[in-house]
């Protein structure tokens, strides 16, 4: 008889389940954000929310601390999390999201209550940014010149290139 199973088994193997509620564990620590599906985020919510009181502990143990290594992987993470637990608002939040476009899964966001994520700039980002102010330095040394001559002002036009299409998959009927 299969009665009251206490656990959710997200159709997978112990092994694998265990592997990768871990993997989804130690993300949601280092990002503060994770992005999952409902079932498997509830899991991860109950499974992170244990750690948390764990570590919220006046004094944790060693056994207890080499338990977080474990779960967490390194000591950065594991003093990182800690830190976190002992802040004011701590907890993991669900928040539904939609639905995934290829198996319509029902998609969640987890997050961390009261986490403080850096947010770094991508390199292209601060490029097209760079490249921004340059065009508007430009385009203003311009105007100064037209007006310096006497002639009224004109606003430059802005070439853009025109990108090819990418070709799109045909079938062997050419379609």
């Amino acid at each position: 008889m299969y009665k009251r199973v206490g656990i959710k088994k997200l159709g997978k193997k112990t092994a694998h389940r265990e592997s990768m509620i871990q993997n989804q564990i130690r993300t949601l620590f280092n990002t503060g954000v994770l992005k999952t599906t409902s079932t498997k985020a509830k899991v991860v919510k109950s499974r992170s929310e244990s750690l948390i009181s764990e570590m919220q502990k006046k004094n944790i143990s060693l056994d207890s601390m080499r338990k977080l290594i474990v779960v967490l992987g390194n000591k950065k993470l594991v003093e990182k999390a800690v830190k976190y637990s002992k802040g004011e608002t701590v907890g993991v939040r669900i928040r539904k999201i939609g639905y995934r476009a290829g198996d319509n899964g029902e998609v969640s966001k987890l997050e961390l209550i009261g986490f403080e994520t850096k947010k770094k700039k991508n390199k292209s980002t601060v490029e097209k940014e760079d490249a921004k102010k340059d065009n508007k330095i430009k385009e203003n040394e311009v105007n100064k010149d037209i007006e310096s001559k006497g002639k009224r002002s004109v606003s430059p036009k802005k070439v853009t290139p025109q990108s090819k299409s990418p070709e799109r998959a045909r079938s062997r009927s050419g379609l």
